[in-house]
């Protein structure tokens, strides 16, 4: 697992998913079945690395800036570095420019930075102008989440990003029952 897993919250060498949410998006992404039939992904046949940057607990600033740092170097080989970084996580609303570094950064290695236009939750409950950080950053290309019948779901977050002139998500697509 050299260059495919980093554990930037406990250094664990081998591969585990705690939470269950890593594997629902790998799912997303490339599923299919061991020997390569029923490819359920968007990206069938596409190779990826991972990286765990969050706990039960939620992720901390330095883990997640680790991770960062590791998806452009993987065990110090840039060579390594993927072409698409999915991120199916997001901070709160507004002008949080924390991870914005990291974002340019990747873009300048020719990185794709995905992120998730993000969910509902207590502290944003949604409406215009909710979508998190860092998918609102300009550099950013922010993923909403549609229905069964296409339309919003009742869950994503939404633009505008606080960004002047730039609209988010760039796309929605279906993220209901998946």
């Amino acid at each position: 697992h050299t260059y495919s897993w980093y554990d930037a919250t406990a250094s664990e060498d081998v591969p585990y998913d705690d939470q269950g949410h890593g594997t629902h998006v790998t799912g997303t992404m490339v599923g299919s079945e061991p020997d390569g039939a029923n490819q359920v992904g968007v990206a069938p046949g596409a190779q990826w690395i991972a990286v765990k940057a969050f706990t039960a607990a939620g992720g901390t600033d330095v883990d997640l800036l680790n991770a960062a740092e590791w998806i452009l170097a993987p065990n110090g080989d840039a060579s390594m570095a993927p072409d698409v970084v999915n991120n199916s996580w997001g901070g709160g609303p507004g002008l949080d420019e924390w991870y914005r570094d990291v974002v340019t950064a990747w873009r300048a290695a020719e990185i794709f930075p995905e992120f998730s236009a993000g969910n509902t939750t207590l502290f944003n409950p949604g409406g215009p102008g909710s979508i998190a950080t860092p998918a609102n950053y300009p550099e950013s290309f922010a993923t909403g989440a549609t229905d069964i019948n296409d339309a919003l779901a009742n869950f994503s977050l939404q633009g505008p990003s606080p960004y002047e002139g730039d609209i988010k998500p760039d796309i929605s697509a279906p993220g209901v029952n998946i």
